[in-house]
């Protein structure tokens, strides 16, 4: 799975993994960190993070296939300022019963390139 920076489009992308995992009668779908999305910029990042489309649409992607997901997205903190790293466990109902949020954030700017701090 390649994330870009569209919600709907990265859902396609789970729906597509979804039955092909169904396909292999597997019982779980572990997908990447950052599934919902790749931002440009942190501006982008935090207004991305507000739309939950996307979890809810691995949510009913599991309740409707009966399918355990587990998804790395991005949510927002409680002061809306910053964007977390967070894992979800989706259950086979979709409910989201279990959160991880990354601790240990990097920033890194490769040779030329732009950079990335999740710190930020």
């Amino acid at each position: 799975m390649t994330s870009t920076n569209s919600l709907a489009h990265n859902l396609k992308q789970v729906q597509t993994l979804v039955r092909k995992a169904l396909a292999s009668s597997a019982k779980v779908l572990f997908l990447p960190e950052a599934a919902d999305y790749i931002a440009s910029s942190p501006e982008e990042g935090r207004s991305l993070a507000k739309d939950r489309s996307f979890i809810e649409g691995v949510q009913k992607q599991a309740r409707e296939n009966k399918i355990s997901i587990n998804v790395g997205v991005h949510e927002l903190t409680s002061d809306g300022k910053k964007v977390k790293n967070m894992l979800l466990w989706v259950d086979e109902k979709g409910e989201i019963t279990q959160r991880y949020q990354k601790l240990h954030m990097f920033d890194y700017t490769p040779e030329g390139g732009q950079s990335m701090k999740e710190s930020e």
